[in-house]
């Protein structure tokens, strides 16, 4: 799950299985309604791949449709910026050159490193405020170490983002975790190279403001 390439993949798989079994029952409440049982014909013959296939590349394509563009053009819908907030739109400006790793194991992995814009350079060691909303990474309540991101994990449309609008935080003391908006101030570490979570920035020393 911390894992952004894994996260991806397992998002558009997700996606399709989802889609189908939404499909199917459609078709099955409607069918129950006038279906003829006694006529049940079963074709071991039948081959639905290419009905199928249309629907996995429907769902395909529209998951890969939207842009960073896109992402960042509904990010006031449900972010209301602080005064003195850095707005994510600086953040989205960090570019992702896609590479390729091998790991301890001998398996290749497809990774981002990020491209820093100098507007994101300038922050660098210094204290930001931020708003965003929590994605839990320990068990319990209170989060010492989570990630922040401009969209609540329970919307549908925006369950996942790319790295580069995606902050791993490290809390100055445990923070409640919350659905809701945070206003988060820490100081913010560019991360050049993190082949194992694709992290891009770090903020540290973290605190919620209220």
């Amino acid at each position: 799950m911390y894992n952004y390439l894994k996260k991806i993949n397992f998002m558009k798989l997700t996606n399709k299985l989802v889609f189908l079994g939404i499909f199917g029952l459609i078709l099955i409440a409607k069918d129950l309604q006038s279906f003829n049982y006694s006529n049940i014909k079963i074709n071991p013959q039948a081959n639905y791949t290419g009905i199928i296939k249309i629907f996995l590349d429907e769902m395909e394509n529209s998951f890969e449709s939207i842009t960073q563009d896109d992402l960042l053009a509904n990010v006031d819908d449900f972010i209301d910026l602080p005064k003195g907030g850095t707005s994510w739109s600086v953040f989205g400006e960090t570019g992702m050159n896609e590479y390729t790793f091998q790991d301890d194991e001998g398996y290749d992995w497809l990774g981002f490193r990020p491209e820093f814009k100098k507007k994101i350079t300038n922050l660098n060691g210094k204290e930001i405020l931020i708003q965003g909303y929590m994605f839990p990474l320990e068990q319990g309540e209170k989060q010492s170490l989570f990630l922040l991101g401009p969209f609540p994990i329970t919307c549908p449309y925006h369950p996942h983002v790319s790295s580069n609008l995606t902050i791993e935080v490290y809390a100055k003391k445990p923070i409640t975790y919350t659905y809701d908006a945070v206003n988060i101030k820490g100081t913010l570490e560019l991360v050049s190279n993190d082949n194992l979570y694709n992290i891009f920035y770090r903020l540290k020393n973290s605190k919620i403001v209220k």
